[in-house]
C-alpha cells in the first residue's frame, strides 16, 4: 500500500490515523463507533444512494449490517493525503472484503474519497463519495484490478 502526502505532514499523519481507526470500526461493525468519527452533518454519495446527517448516516450502516461477517478487512490502495491544519482530504481505491480471501476475489475496488474537517480539535469525516467507473457505451460498470 502506497501512501502519498501533499500539503501539512502532521495533519495528514493525524488523518491517516483517523482512517484506522474508521477501518478498525468498519471490521467490527461498530457502528456507534463509526458515527463518532463523522460531523454531525455529515454526507455521503455512496454507488447506489446519497444521504446527509449522521442519523440518515447511522441509518445506512444499520442497513448493511447483516452483509457484514466475521473476518472482515477494510483494503486500501494508493493512498493520497492532501492535507493542511483544518481540512484534509484522502483518495485511493478501497474495498471491504474477508480476510482470507485471495486477492482475485468477488467484491470490486471503488473509488473513495473521504473529506475530514478538524473540528473543535478533533478530525471529522464531513464528506464521503464511493464511485465505480462505467462504461459510457455499455452503461456497466468497470471493474478496476490490481
Amino acid at each position: 500500500m502506497t501512501v502519498e502526502i501533499t500539503g501539512d505532514e502532521q495533519s495528514a499523519q493525524e488523518v491517516l490515523f483517523k482512517i484506522k481507526q474508521w477501518d478498525h470500526a468498519i471490521c467490527r461493525m461498530n457502528i456507534e463507533e463509526i458515527i463518532q468519527l463523522c460531523a454531525k452533518d455529515v454526507t455521503l454519495f455512496d454507488v447506489g444512494s446519497q444521504l446527509e446527517g449522521v442519523m440518515a448516516y447511522q441509518e445506512m450502516w444499520e442497513r448493511y449490517r447483516p452483509y457484514f461477517h466475521d473476518n472482515i478487512r477494510v483494503y486500501r490502495r494508493e493512498i493520497k493525503v492532501y492535507a493542511q491544519p483544518n481540512l484534509a482530504f484522502l483518495r485511493c481505491y478501497s474495498k471491504v472484503d474477508k480476510i482470507e480471501i485471495e486477492q482475485d476475489n468477488q467484491v470490486p475496488w471503488c473509488r473513495t474519497t473521504l473529506c475530514f474537517e478538524k473540528l473543535d480539535g478533533k478530525w471529522k469525516v464531513v464528506h464521503q463519495h464511493i464511485s465505480m467507473p462505467v462504461d459510457f457505451h455499455t452503461q456497466k460498470a468497470v471493474m478496476l484490478h490490481f
